[in-house]
């Protein structure tokens, strides 16, 4: 009997007879002791539209903030409010927002609380929930690359390795509130983690903390991270409602995550490899990094724009990718937690979707495709003949309202390869009902 390896993590190597299998838009996850199986595979959470900003020529969501009650979202060079009442979702057009690129926000907790944007490229800005953005007034604040907030504290990275401070709950800024951070080779992007701040470099990360000094009022810790970033939005999983946990792409190519205060490598070769490869074209500010929950499973999400998208499960510490229907990688962008769910914008429209597990499309009519590709049986030299395979489908009997075939009549497609993955035979369709 040949036993077919099927994959709980996305291995496929650079050629298929290395590999061991890649898991696409599911993922793998074990089952108590008297489960009839040790593993299932389920599919991986759906897009459920909520709502579209009705303004075609606004698509790309770069960036999204909470403010009480409202959601502030930059579409491209417009800013929108998005609110809820009831189960309705409604949006009003703010203003103009500069650039096209990601932008980082953050919030302080004055009474009425300012907000802040940086895009790498057109420098800061003040968001409102009710009016148009405007320019960051003082200048004393040089040009930034990002922005968070610790204890009150708007902090802003420079490019030239300098940290800017505003005073407490305020969006003024001394031109003395400053310190530079001298190990980390220019900064990238800076986060609040933990209480404390992370400034990214491309060599390495310095730590700091809150000690209410002025003009500046953070310390650095005496410790190093050795390891710098590889693009500004290339960190996730510390936002606030998020996994709690800090992951990002060193300037190594490799993904990890904190450990204390050392970075433990999480990616494996595949995804390390695939991530070199954008460095060395010059992407690394293209390698977008998000993330979301769905019950117990907490992944972190890494888009290479219009190349691929992979999923790591901080859950069960294994990787998937993830393909929206007829695009290389994932069309959801810019994941923020708000109105209880996990929001998503969309790389090809002003739409925006929650993640929902129980939802098994796209932007209402894309079909959401699971794929699981197995590795190749290791019975060379010898020859081996399955002569029958069976696989374990949760039954589905289809909905009688939904749409022909695809719901009224589900069916599996399965197709095999004679020449170790190289090629696969047209696929033989099997009902799942």
């Amino acid at each position: 009997m040949v036993a077919i390896p099927v994959p709980v993590s996305s291995a496929p190597g650079i050629k298929t007879q290395e590999g061991s299998g890649s898991l696409t838009n599911c993922f793998a996850e074990k089952q108590g002791e008297t489960a009839r199986f040790p593993v299932i595979w389920k599919r991986s959470p759906g897009l459920r539209q909520l709502h579209d900003v009705a303004n075609t020529g606004h698509i790309h969501l770069r960036g999204a903030i909470v403010s009480g009650s409202t959601l502030i979202a930059v579409f491209d060079t417009r800013a929108y409010a998005i609110t809820l009442s009831g189960s309705t979702f409604s949006s009003s057009n703010l203003g103009a927002f500069a650039g096209t690129d990601h932008i980082t926000t953050a919030i302080n907790n004055a009474s009425s609380p300012n907000i802040v944007a940086v895009s790498p490229s057109q420098g800061c800005f003040n968001l409102f929930a009710g009016s148009a953005p405007t320019s960051f007034a003082d200048a004393d604040l040089p040009s930034p690359n990002s922005v968070a907030e610790l204890n009150g504290y708007f902090l802003w990275t420079i490019g030239d390795g300098r940290i800017f401070a505003s005073n407490l709950n305020s969006v003024s800024v001394s031109s003395l509130s400053f310190t530079t951070e001298q190990s980390a080779g220019g900064l990238l992007r800076g986060v609040t983690f933990r209480g404390e701040y992370f400034a990214f470099g491309t060599r390495r990360t310095g730590v700091y903390n809150d000690v209410g000094t002025s003009p500046f009022p953070l310390q650095r810790r005496d410790l190093t991270i050795q390891r710098g970033i590889a693009g500004t939005n290339a960190v996730s999983g510390w936002e606030p409602g998020g996994p709690d946990q800090l992951i990002w792409v060193g300037d190594d190519g490799i993904v990890y995550t904190l450990n204390g205060y050392s970075p433990e490598p999480i990616s494996n070769e595949d995804v390390s490899r695939m991530i070199v490869a954008a460095i060395a074209a010059g992407d690394g500010s293209q390698l977008i990094a998000s993330s979301y929950a769905i019950g117990k499973h907490k992944f972190w999400v890494l888009t290479y724009a219009d190349n691929w998208t992979c999923e790591y499960n901080i859950t069960t510490g294994n990787w998937n990718q993830r393909t929206s229907f007829n695009l290389p990688d994932w069309r959801s962008s810019t994941i923020v937690r708000a109105f209880n769910k996990w929001i998503s914008g969309d790389v090809a429209s002003g739409k925006i979707f929650s993640i929902d597990e129980t939802y098994y499309r796209e932007a209402n009519s894309d079909p959401l495709v699971l794929e699981i590709v197995t590795g190749v049986p290791a019975t060379f030299p010898a020859r081996g003949a399955v002569l029958r395979a069976d696989f374990d489908f949760t039954t589905a009997v289809g909905l009688a309202s939904g749409d022909d075939p695809i719901q009224t009549d589900p069916v599996v497609q399965i197709s095999w390869s004679r020449d170790g993955g190289q090629s696969f035979c047209d696929p033989v369709l099997r009902p799942l009902g």
